[in-house]
C-alpha cells in the first residue's frame, strides 16, 4: 500500500467491536505520535482525554444522542482547545528547554511572535483553538489508522453535559469527539465532488 492510497482509504467508521481492547501504551503512543501536528507558532494549545470504561462510555453515549459507536469503540477521544497555552513565554520556556531556540535569541523571537499576534489576536481565540486542534485530530485520525484502528469524527454531541460528567475544566473549549477501535464494518465508501469543482489552478 502506498502512503497516498492509505490517505485515500481513511473512511469513518460507526461500528466497532464492543469486546475489543486497545493497551493503555497503545493509546498513549498514539496521542504522542499525533502531538506532532503543526499548530500556529508552535503553542499546540490542546488538551485530549481519552475515555475508557464502558459504563463512562454509555453515559457519554447519551449525551451523542445515543450514537452506538460511542460505546462500542475501544476508546473515546474527546478532544479540547485551551486559549491559556497561548502563552509566549512559556513557548520560549519550550523552545529553549527543547533546544531550538537560544537564550540570546529569545527576545527577537519573543517581539516577532508578540508583533505578529497583535496583528491578528483572532489567532489565540477561539478561531485559533479550532484550527491548531483541527490540525491534530485529523493526524490523530489518520495514526490510528496506522496503529490498525478505525475512527469516527464527531460534533453532534452535547459538550456542555460532557464536560459537567467528566469535570473537566471550564477554560477547556470542546472541539471534538473521536471513538476508535476496531472496525466490524468498513466506513462508508468515500463520495466527493471533483476538483473541477472546487480547484482553480493560477499560472
Amino acid at each position: 500500500m502506498t502512503y497516498l492510497t492509505f490517505l485515500n482509504d481513511r473512511a469513518s467508521v460507526r461500528t466497532f467491536d464492543p469486546n475489543y481492547e486497545i493497551s493503555d501504551k497503545e493509546i498513549q503512543e498514539m496521542i504522542q505520535s499525533a502531538a506532532n501536528a503543526p499548530s500556529s507558532n508552535n503553542f499546540q494549545p490542546w488538551k485530549i482525554i481519552a475515555v475508557k470504561h464502558k459504563e463512562k462510555q454509555d453515559v457519554l453515549r447519551t449525551f451523542a444522542y445515543g450514537q452506538k459507536q460511542v460505546k462500542d469503540a475501544s476508546v473515546v477521544f474527546i478532544i479540547f482547545g485551551d486559549k491559556t497555552l497561548y502563552d509566549a513565554d512559556k513557548l520560549m520556556d519550550f523552545n529553549i528547554e527543547r533546544g531550538t531556540l537560544t537564550e540570546a535569541d529569545r527576545s527577537y523571537k519573543m517581539t516577532r511572535v508578540s508583533t505578529y499576534l497583535n496583528l491578528h489576536p483572532e489567532d489565540i481565540g477561539i478561531e485559533g483553538l479550532k484550527f491548531d486542534s483541527g490540525l491534530f485530530s485529523m493526524n490523530l485520525m489518520h495514526v490510528v489508522r496506522a496503529f490498525g484502528y478505525d475512527s469516527v469524527p464527531m460534533i453532534g454531541v452535547d459538550f456542555d453535559k460532557i464536560k459537567t460528567y467528566l469535570d473537566i475544566p471550564a477554560n477547556y473549549q470542546a472541539m471534538l469527539l473521536l471513538p476508535v477501535g476496531k472496525a466490524l464494518k468498513p466506513g462508508y465508501p468515500h463520495v466527493r465532488y471533483h476538483l473541477d469543482e472546487f480547484f482553480t489552478l493560477i499560472k
